[in-house]
């Protein structure tokens, strides 16, 4: 893949059928067998994922006219795994299951290349797949995103003129239309969050219903399209030139399914942005991948993010998991006659260098060197692997990722970057994890949270572009260490041994790291300076995006009573990082946070 030029529409055909190429050799009954790590559903039920994800690809390939060499596998695995006599047989579903996530992709095949999926099978074979897809009109499913996975088995039934609970699939529109916030953005259910499954659940499947069931549902299809059109201009903003858009939240590993909104959007037929500006952001984004190590030794797509890493992987991610990523393939499903495949690629078009997101409280800044985005910090509904890691620091960057964390004991393991972490001086470090009384203006982010019921700190994040700055007001009824991390700085250049490096600020008050590849620093900005900069080396493969990283670090301590501290953060290029001038704070006693973040904006 790294010499495929993914330029053109047979590049992207080719890049598809060498990436799946690998997985015909680990077909066995019932699925692919791509590893033994565990995910929360069984093993078997792990097979039929490493089946069913690469479904998302091959389907629109051959819709597209495109030839898919090992389509006898796939096909062959399919009649086991509906067939109760076989030994590859999916098993019946009782409850919320794994399996009705697998449904959608069968579904899409099923409707755009019926001649391979549904049309090659005999009349007991239709009726087995008929059957087994039937469970998720009877079941209870997860009460988010996955409600579309039973609208598309839906309107695949009514696509194939089979019987359509229709009951059912009207309770799921409601659930999907009671998730919608406004202004572009959904909840991931009642009371979810906000984080990829925007862009590469409830916006992809919506535009994915808009093309199949326009004509007949033409009211709500013109919903999902223009929800769609307040979203997709401003996630561009998320977007780097160079094709990487800021991680955070969980689902990671499925990597550049976070472009497939780009694709839907497409596929749909909707001309929301240039077509050249959308094929630039597609491609531009399967580039940036490629050319990153996310291949295992035989050519699978590995769990982890910039690299095979199972630390940061949900429970949810077996060996199959990121495959999930095809998704973005859907583009394969227009002919090349359309004005996608005709348009001339372009770059990204001026964007803000701040912009604020309202509903889940972010602020992006995207800038030549970076993008970046701050976050009051939603945690998730349920406790998932890493939770306060993937929500809730305080930034997260397209260009330096960030770290989850190996425990709570001792810096090292924590992931400290773009967090304050507080520990009674026992060596255990608390973060940010749950938060309350989020507010947000047009640069900034405000929310309050209790690392311990005696420690409430109310923290603001005000984004100046490049740099930004934090404000925390403690009020402690206990002595505390604290650590706070600006962005993590990969510590490897290839294969090349590290350069010496050291904290080389210019005074104890702040941390820098730099490297002829990025830089990292944070200043402490409190009255009275209350900490000392210095730098911590986390444990390998806390960073999503590297595997060994340098973190810049304020260390200090805090008593009993109402403390205040603030800090400056900037990462990107070596020299602008270590040359600029920090911004300053004019702390006044009667001053408010208001009055501070107005004389910051004025800087």
């Amino acid at each position: 893949m790294k010499m495929n030029p993914l330029k053109s529409r047979k590049d992207v055909q080719q890049c598809l059928v060498e990436l799946l190429s690998p997985l015909k050799d680990h077909a066995v009954p019932g699925g692919y067998h791509l590893g033994d790590a565990a995910a929360h559903y069984s093993p078997r039920i792990a097979l039929m994922e490493g089946w069913s994800r690469p479904l998302w690809g091959i389907g629109p390939l051959i819709a597209g006219g495109g030839n898919y060499p090992d389509i006898e596998v796939v096909l062959s695995i399919l009649r086991g795994g509906i067939d109760t006599d076989s030994p590859g047989y999916w098993g019946s579903i009782s409850g919320t299951d794994q399996r009705m996530v697998e449904m959608a992709a069968m579904g899409l095949c099923l409707i755009i290349a019926r001649k391979t999926f549904w049309d090659s099978l005999n009349k007991k074979e239709q009726t087995q797949l008929y059957n087994w897809l039937s469970f998720i009109e009877r079941e209870k499913v997860s009460d988010s995103n996955w409600h579309f996975f039973r609208v598309l088995v839906c309107e695949t039934f009514r696509e194939l003129e089979l019987p359509v609970d229709e009951k059912a699939e009207k309770e799921s529109l409601e659930h999907i239309d009671s998730f919608y916030v406004g202004d572009g953005w959904y909840q991931d259910g009642i009371g979810g969050n906000y984080d990829y499954y925007n862009p590469f659940g409830f916006h992809f499947y919506s535009l994915v219903y808009a093309n199949i069931a326009g004509k007949r549902d033409p009211e709500r299809a013109a919903r999902y399209i223009e929800r769609a059109k307040l979203f997709i201009p401003r996630f561009m903003a998320w977007c780097r030139e160079d094709g990487s858009i800021i991680p955070m939240g969980r689902s990671l590993t499925y990597r550049f399914a976070v472009a497939s909104l780009f694709s839907a959007c497409a596929f749909a037929g909707i001309e929301i942005l240039p077509w050249g500006v959308l094929k630039g952001l597609i491609l531009r984004n399967l580039r940036w991948w490629f050319s990153r190590p996310i291949l295992d030794a035989g050519g699978i797509l590995s769990i982890g993010y910039g690299y095979p890493n199972l630390i940061m992987a949900d429970t949810y991610n077996s060996p199959g998991s990121p495959y999930w990523g095809m998704k973005t393939f859907l583009i394969l499903a227009l002919g090349e006659d359309h004005p996608f495949w005709k348009a001339e690629e372009l770059p990204l078009p001026e964007l803000p260098e701040i912009s604020s997101e309202k509903i889940p409280g972010f602020i992006i800044s995207n800038t030549a060197e970076d993008a970046q985005l701050l976050t009051p910090g939603r945690y998730p509904s349920f406790d998932m692997n890493h939770a306060a890691e993937k929500y809730c620091k305080f930034a997260y960057s397209a260009r330096f990722g960030f770290c989850v964390s190996h425990s709570n004991y001792n810096l090292a393991t924590t992931g400290c970057d773009s967090m304050l972490m507080l520990s009674e001086k026992d060596g255990f470090w608390r973060q940010r994890r749950e938060t309350s009384a989020h507010t947000t203006g047009p640069n900034w982010t405000r929310s309050v949270w209790k690392p311990w019921n005696d420690v409430e700190i109310t923290t603001t994040l005000v984004s100046l572009g490049a740099w930004h700055i934090r404000i925390h007001w403690i009020a402690s009824g206990r002595a505390l260490n604290t650590a706070e991390g600006g962005f993590s700085i990969k510590r490897y250049n290839k294969l090349e041994e590290a350069p010496p490096f050291s904290n080389t600020a210019a005074n104890k008050h702040e941390a820098l790291i730099s490297f002829d590849w990025g830089a990292s620093r944070i200043a402490a900005l409190e009255p009275g300076t209350l900490r000392h900069g210095s730098l911590i080396i986390p444990a390998p493969n806390l960073n999503i995006m590297e595997s060994s990283a340098v973190i810049p670090v304020l260390e200090g301590t805090l008593e009993p009573g109402i403390t205040l501290l603030a800090c400056a953060v900037r990462a990107g290029d070596k020299e602008p990082v270590v040359q600029e001038k920090i911004p300053s704070i004019i702390f006044n006693d009667n001053d408010t946070v208001e009055k501070i973040i107005e004389h910051l904006s004025g800087v």
